[in-house]
């Protein structure tokens, strides 16, 4: 039955080829019957004119590294565009950082705002886009389905934020499901060795999954010469989602941050005071004194969290891919595959929930880069922006220079070979001659191009399946899954943006602002000490104590009002 599901697959890949070889539809998006920007739609060398050189700075409010300036595709684009873009990643604190810059005044052209977004926002650093965006076709297009959304964030209902992510283009012709990226976001990670192991179990009771955890760690004290890290629980600033949100996830619920929505009635609940939080944190409790949770678990920076999950010495974690990837990245280039993670869809009572595993429903509003109100040249930015949609741009930035980086074969569909595929996976070399560190930092095309071919080698179903490493193909075969995000199942998008995201653009002076600050204060202070504690109830009792003093009602009634406001807009 399994490998029938299997056989299924590579047949179904085989149609995609068959269909592609006999028409070329036009890309529809999600959203409207407008096509996909189309290659040369606009270009900013059109009429022959050339553009003077202008260089950009941009800060982006999380790590990374920037692109070497011999890098090709950056080279590419430069000579495209006439832009140079000087990026500065985060270093540090981001709150001392941001706050310095606020205070100062002095902002940089472009701001990638990440997790700092809502205090860009109030500080009023950015410049608002509404009259600008009508003037270039490739954004129009991109961003005109979703103006309201984009607009609900800010309190002068004015564009301050372009979403980078979730504008997705799909050709509606029965085939786009195969080519929907990875899952990268919350769950239970669990090294692939673990359930191996295990005879290829899929554990997704509470119980059960840290009862594997435990067997696992019994046989195998150490991996590579190292002691064996059974479950990490990064809690550091505001990456401590890792230590408080999965109790929302092991009733049913959706990605929503710090409280659980009834999609039915909408209405909102502080969770991480509740029965079925302690029934989490007893857990965990109950893990640390088996010495499955390592104390130093809580004082590891995010870089010696990445360090240890490179190390291959993680068995588990609650986390989002995203958030680890850099470290899981090592371990890909290193071929160490069986220690490489799938999500388990986790619950209290076994149920397998699909934690945020939903059909996008487009952009949600606030989660991008903005123009800062210092910029150099607001229309010359937004050009650049409008360029790199367009496909033959986005083409270099997510796939390469043909013939070098990727080759397209006699179907028109754009393959990679082994060789192409190794340097790909390989952190250094992407990051000295790919694009992706541009691309991923503005606003960009998912789904599919108008050719059919995918967006980014990454979601091309040939490319999904003989990119496979053996090990990941036998140990798929075991399950009948396509991919990591077979171990959840599908679930419906409720209709109204995350409310992590109504959080993070909240006004300063918002008495909502303070009760959440409140609460995220006592959780990333508290929640440690009671997984630590030698006495689990009094702990409790301790920390519910002092979340009552919090007049957390009064926050879930105005959360409340949000979603109800902007459900009527999505």
């Amino acid at each position: 039955m399994k490998k029938a599901r299997i056989i299924s697959l590579v047949m179904a890949v085989m149609m995609i080829v068959a269909t592609s070889a006999a028409c070329s539809p036009q890309a529809k998006d999600t959203t409207s019957e407008s096509s996909t920007p189309t290659p040369g739609q606009i270009s900013e060398t059109s009429e022959g004119e050339k553009l003077k050189p202008i260089t950009f700075t941009m800060f982006v409010a999380g790590p990374g590294e920037a692109p070497p300036k011999d890098n090709k595709i950056i080279k590419k684009i430069q000579e495209i565009t006439g832009v140079t873009i000087e990026f500065e990643f985060l270093v540090g604190d981001m709150d001392q950082k941001v706050g310095i810059m606020i205070a100062s005044g002095e902002y940089p052209d472009l701001i990638g705002a990440g997790q700092a977004r809502g205090r860009f926002l109030n500080a009023r650093a950015f410049v608002a886009l509404d009259d600008y965006l009508p003037n270039y076709p490739n954004l129009w297009k991109h961003y005109e389905p979703y103006l309201n959304r984009l607009r609900s964030i800010s309190p002068d209902n004015k564009i301050y934020i372009l979403d980078i992510w979730g504008r997705e283009y799909w050709l509606n012709d029965g085939q786009d499901h195969f080519y929907y990226g990875d899952y990268n976001g919350p769950a239970f990670w669990i090294q692939k060795d673990v359930l191996a192991w295990d005879g290829y179990s899929n554990p997704t009771k509470l119980d059960d999954f840290f009862d594997l955890l435990e067997r696992y760690y019994k046989e195998h004290p150490t991996i590579d010469g190292q002691p064996t890290l059974p479950f990490e629980v990064h809690s550091q600033d505001w990456r401590s989602f890792c230590l408080k949100n999965a109790p929302q996830h092991l009733i049913g619920g959706r990605n929503e941050g710090d409280v659980v929505v009834n999609p039915e009635t909408l209405e909102v609940e502080i969770y991480q005071n509740k029965w079925y939080a302690k029934e989490y944190y007893k857990k965990l409790n109950e893990a640390f004194k088996k010495g499955l949770i390592h104390p130093e678990t809580f004082t590891r920076n995010y870089d010696e969290y990445l360090k240890v999950i490179s190390q291959g010495r993680v068995l588990a974690m609650f986390d989002q891919q995203w958030n680890f990837q850099d470290g899981e990245n090592v371990l890909i280039a290193e071929k160490k595959y069986e220690r490489t993670y799938v999500p388990i869809g986790v619950s209290l009572d076994g149920t397998p929930m699909p934690y945020n595993r939903y059909k996008s429903d487009g952009i949600i509003g606030g989660n991008g880069m903005g123009i800062s109100i210092k910029c150099k040249d607001v229309e010359r930015a937004l050009q650049f922006m409008d360029t790199l949609l367009d496909e033959e741009v986005h083409r270099l930035m997510y796939w390469g220079i043909e013939g070098e980086d990727y080759y397209v074969d006699a179907n028109g569909r754009y393959r990679r070979t082994q060789e192409q595929r190794d340097k790909f996976a390989d952190p250094q070399w992407r990051l000295a001659n790919s694009g992706a560190v541009l691309g991923d930092q503005f606003p960009k095309l998912e789904g599919r191009y108008s050719n059919g071919n995918a967006c980014s080698a990454g979601n091309q179903p040939e490319e999904k399946l003989e990119g496979l490493s053996d090990y990941d193909r036998e140990f798929y075969s075991h399950y009948g899954f396509y991919s990591k995000s077979d171990f959840l199942p599908m679930g419906k998008d409720p209709g109204y943006p995350e409310v992590w995201s109504i959080f993070s653009t909240m006004e300063e002076d918002n008495p909502v602002k303070a009760i959440f600050d409140q609460i995220t204060d006592l959780q990333n202070r508290h929640l440690p000490n009671v997984i630590m504690a030698e006495d689990f109830e009094a702990a409790w009792e301790e920390y519910v104590k002092k979340y009552e003093q919090i007049d957390y009602h009064f926050l879930e009634k105005e959360i409340e009002r949000e979603i109800r406001e902007r459900k009527v807009i999505y």
